[in-house]
């Protein structure tokens, strides 16, 4: 709003006071607000293409990585050979169609950061693990409404399908399953979602940059399953993103949920198929005890209580569905948008 031909009063003054010594200062300053949410709106339409655009990327080059796969013979070595399939998906995925378009989108658009690209505050580290543990029960809150999800289609019919994963079959496959699947993804997708991204729309609102980043997360992974999954994760990561302005405790839960994952295959490989059932209980009572013990801590610490202060109620400023449809309907995300609903959908067999 820099040179606009109207500046908000100054609210301090007592009751009365004209700030522009005009009849007409109440009329003007609806329309400095009315014109400030407007210019919001087109800022969030930037941004909404920008992200859009980075996303079309990711779709692009995930079909160019399934032609490559569709020489002869190469899509069943991805299948059958797990170190193969973790190379290939680090650097396809995590790497070309991740890091680098949104690095690039993040690049392009630095003059609209208001804070650093990487979040990076220095939490004491009692306060991080508070908050990984909260966010680990958060993960496992997730994971058991995906399976009452699977249970509801299943009833109907219909079956939710995901990719799966070659299952390690030598130690080195196994430490590569886990770099794949634990380190990378921690690491690459955070640094694309809750940095590149939700740094690029949280100064709109944070609730509403947490929303939107969330779904964009979710539904990069391209099957049911992990759109539900990945959203209410992604909810969760940006929540810790905002409260802590630091990524860390973002990728560590992140890198011990996918984690947890990996473990089972690992423990089978070593131990047994029957160690596989065993670990993963393990894995869930461990961090469901902790993850209570963290959120009650972090509750009394009044670390959940949001900041009414720092809440600033304007006239006529756009509300949280208005920000999301904005960002959303624009032409840069709703092809990428509609292509990543439709795989989404292919992935619902009856």
């Amino acid at each position: 709003m820099d040179n606009y031909y109207y500046q908000p009063p100054n609210w301090n003054q007592p009751p009365g006071y004209d700030p522009q010594g005009s009849e007409n200062t109440s009329a003007m300053r609806n329309m400095y607000y009315i014109e400030k949410a407007r210019l919001e709106r087109k800022q969030i339409r930037k941004a909404g293409n920008a992200i859009g655009l980075a996303m079309t990327a990711y779709v692009l080059v995930q079909l160019a990585a399934s032609l490559v796969l569709s020489i002869d013979g190469l899509y069943e070595k991805y299948l059958s050979s797990p170190i193969f399939q973790a190379s290939f998906n680090t650097i396809a995925v995590e790497l070309c169609a991740l890091v680098i378009p949104f690095g690039i989108m993040a690049l392009i658009n630095k003059k609209n950061y208001e804070s650093d690209l990487i979040p990076a505050e220095k939490l004491p580290f009692g306060r991080a693990c508070l908050w990984v543990g909260f966010g680990m029960l958060c993960c496992i809150g997730a994971d058991y409404v995906v399976g009452i999800l699977v249970t509801i289609f299943d009833s109907f019919g219909y079956t939710l399908t995901q990719p799966e994963t070659a299952d390690p079959n030598t130690l080195f496959a196994c430490i590569m399953s886990v770099v794949s699947t634990a380190i990378v993804p921690a690491l690459c997708e955070e640094f694309s979602l809750r940095c590149c991204s939700l740094g690029l729309v949280k100064k709109y609102g944070k609730g509403f940059g947490v929303f939107c980043v969330s779904l964009v997360f979710g539904l990069l992974h391209g099957n049911v399953i992990q759109l539900v999954f990945a959203t209410l994760v992604g909810l969760i990561l940006g929540f810790v993103t905002v409260k802590t302005n630091s990524i860390v405790p973002a990728v560590l839960i992140h890198a011990f949920n996918n984690g947890m994952a990996v473990a089972g295959d690992v423990f089978v490989y070593a131990f047994g198929e029957s160690a596989n059932e065993y670990s993963t209980y393990a894995m869930f009572a461990f961090w469901f005890i902790v993850g209570v013990l963290c959120a009650a801590i972090l509750a009394l610490k009044g670390q959940f209580k949001k900041d009414i202060k720092s809440i600033n109620y304007e006239p006529y400023q756009n509300s949280a569905l208005k920000k999301a449809a904005t960002f959303f309907f624009v032409p840069g995300m709703i092809i990428p948008f509609l292509f990543l609903v439709f795989e989404t959908l292919m992935s619902v067999e009856s």
